[in-house]
């Protein structure tokens, strides 16, 4: 097999190109370079979040309204889980026998906690839905989970809180 000789200043250019030009990858940092930390890479840091979740009405509707911010600035991305405190047992969407319950029957694990939808938070931390039209219950327990993004808002959930009629 023929040796082949390449001049220092081609083989740095030639590493920056991907192409090594030494038994080290020139993309793996020696442990014995200095300044390199040699453990393992630091995940992308992200902020501590607050986490609000408001009622509104839309006519008789109910909607639900997530804001996430961190650091004093609002969320640019990421999703928004709302979920609803439900009664173990009971069929969903049934007026005669409805499910919805009080967070209090959540956290006595009475009731579960149901995913309703997810929804991407928008440019001022916010995301929103539609609960509908609340006919029979007097109190409902809802929260939201947010998933971040990396270098963002951490994630993380609200704390529940109630409707009440």
């Amino acid at each position: 097999m023929r040796s082949l000789s390449i001049p220092r200043s081609t083989c740095v250019l030639l590493a920056a190109s991907a192409v090594a030009c030494s038994d080290q990858s020139p993309v793996t940092p020696s442990a014995t370079d200095p300044g390199v930390f040699a453990g393992p890479a630091l995940e992308s840091a992200s902020v501590p979040g607050t986490y609000n979740l408001n009622f509104l009405w839309n006519g008789d509707e109910l909607i639900l309204l997530a804001h996430v911010e961190g650091g004093g600035a609002p969320a640019t991305g990421g999703t928004v889980s709302f979920q609803y405190c439900s009664y173990t047992g009971l069929p969903r969407n049934d007026i005669t026998q409805p499910d919805e319950a009080p967070s209090s029957a959540c956290a006595d694990g009475s009731a579960r906690w149901i995913n309703l939808l997810r929804v991407r938070v928008n440019s001022t931390g916010d995301a929103a839905m539609n609960f509908g039209a609340i006919l029979v219950v007097n109190v409902i327990g809802f929260r939201y989970q947010y998933s971040g993004l990396r270098n963002g808002v951490a994630s993380g959930a609200s704390l529940p809180k109630d409707w009440i009629r």
